[in-house]
């Protein structure tokens, strides 16, 4: 089942101003749609005051339009970007005029389909691009705060194009950076999940898949779920390259909502599924700790390696339970600090990677304190071990074969952290730890 793209941009912009201390719905007035479609923005001006009651929609036919609006409560500029998406000085002036347009706490939504484009990564691109552009208005350092990149479904399930995207961004005054990189998602893009990085990863673990272990390790986990249904419905947080999503789906049945806050990572299994064209598999580039998917929606939520990047896991495991259904499960591994006193050069590792571990007590006490029931905890510390002296000695003894693909750089990168690793987890410093539990009915 698929909402028309009205419709699920409509409720995107609702849910983007879930706890927002500018806009309530009622308080949503001034919303200007820019499109050259007439019927599309005839179906605009119908959906949005069923949401927002109070609203009054105006639409604009062409770009140049867009300078001409202010105090903008919501913009929706829908297929009109065509040949800027490549041309930087382009892209700059329509995004400060968007800016410009747009009230402080205001939502901006941009629609593009991205199929016939050359580069499958552009997805990426783009998002990078807007996500980390700045400009002065009103005196203020703006930009867009990313809420979302969801697929357009009504393409996906009618036209099999999984390639049309929307971005749903709300408007704020930011702090003057310094810093090379301007969000944690832009942190995440151009350190660890660079696409050298990503594809390295990809070779090490096996096709698909960038976590330890690779395919089958990752099936030996899912099972841990005990009793996976076709049809049911999964939330996979930190969902990388897509492998495990739609091994879900394939072994399963299981229809995967998978979430990235990495657009590379995310740009990769996006490829992948407009090739495979399996509806069972969405994607959207988010924050799990920002996106307000609806109560109740999940049979599953499952986390793989992913959530020692996120600080609030108390946030998380909160959000987590929301969005689980009465006796929905959630299983996660996770990097996890160790009880040994933590050496300097750990810490160091730590802060570098932008990891925020807890051990398997704090994890355990969390998750009562949020109200799961039938929790069990497991420390898998030693297979981690066992696995990163498999994949370093694979790698080692396929050295001649991974520099054809890769640098020595990545190389010595890879090696140098694999000893690392095998280093801190004989001081008790480095944990793998499995976290399972259920929402009670």
């Amino acid at each position: 089942m698929s909402l028309s793209i009205q419709r699920q941009i409509t409720h995107s912009v609702q849910n983007a101003l879930i706890g927002s201390a500018h806009f309530q719905p009622e308080t949503i007035r001034n919303v200007q749609i820019v499109t050259k479609c007439t019927n599309a923005a005839s179906r605009f001006e119908t959906v949005f005051p069923e949401l927002f009651v109070n609203s009054k929609v105006s639409s604009h036919t062409s770009l140049e339009q867009l300078s001409t609006i202010r105090n903008a409560d919501v913009i929706v500029i829908n297929k009109v970007l065509g040949s800027i998406v490549d041309h930087a000085e382009e892209l700059d002036t329509f995004l400060k005029n968007v800016l410009t347009a747009t009230s402080f706490g205001g939502v901006v939504v941009i629609r593009e389909d991205l199929q016939s484009h050359t580069d499958p990564k552009h997805v990426a691109r783009l998002t990078d691009y807007f996500d980390v552009f700045r400009a002065t208005v009103d005196s203020k350092n703006s930009g867009l705060e990313l809420y979302t990149v969801d697929q357009v479904e009504n393409s996906i399930y009618t036209r099999q194009n999984y390639l049309d995207f929307f971005w749903v961004f709300t408007k704020k005054e930011f702090a003057a950076s310094t810093d090379e990189t301007v969000t944690f998602r832009d942190f995440l893009d151009k350190t660890q999940y660079t696409n050298t990085g990503i594809y390295a990863y990809e070779w090490i673990f096996g096709d698909n898949f960038i976590s330890p272990g690779g395919y089958e390790e990752n099936l030996r986990i899912i099972k841990r779920f005990g009793d996976l249904k076709a049809g049911q419905t999964m939330l996979d947080i930190g969902v990388g390259i897509g492998g495990g999503a739609r091994q879900v789906a394939d072994e399963f049945g299981v229809q995967v909502h998978g979430i990235d806050l990495s657009s590379n990572m995310l740009a990769v299994a996006l490829e992948r599924i407009e090739k495979e064209k399996d509806a069972r598999v969405r994607y959207s580039i988010t924050d799990a700790l920002v996106n307000n998917f609806a109560p109740n929606s999940f049979d599953y939520v499952f986390s793989r390696d992913c959530i020692q990047h996120i600080a609030g896991t108390e946030n998380l495991f909160k959000r987590i339970y929301d969005t689980l259904k009465p006796g929905g499960k959630v299983l996660i591994t996770m990097y996890g600090a160790g009880y040994g006193e933590l050496s300097e050069k750990f810490k160091s590792y730590v802060s570098q990677r932008h990891y925020f571990l807890k051990n398997l007590k704090q994890i355990e006490q969390i998750a009562q304190s949020t109200g799961f029931t039938n929790i069990y905890t497991e420390n898998l510390t030693p297979r981690f071990k066992e696995i990163l002296g498999e994949e370093r000695s694979r790698v080692e003894n396929n050295m001649e074969e991974f520099l054809s693909k890769f640098s020595q750089k990545e190389y010595d990168s890879l090696v140098r952290g694999w000893t690392d690793k095998l280093g801190y987890i004989a001081d008790d410093n480095h944990n793998w730890n499995l976290f399972l539990a259920q929402k009670p009915f």
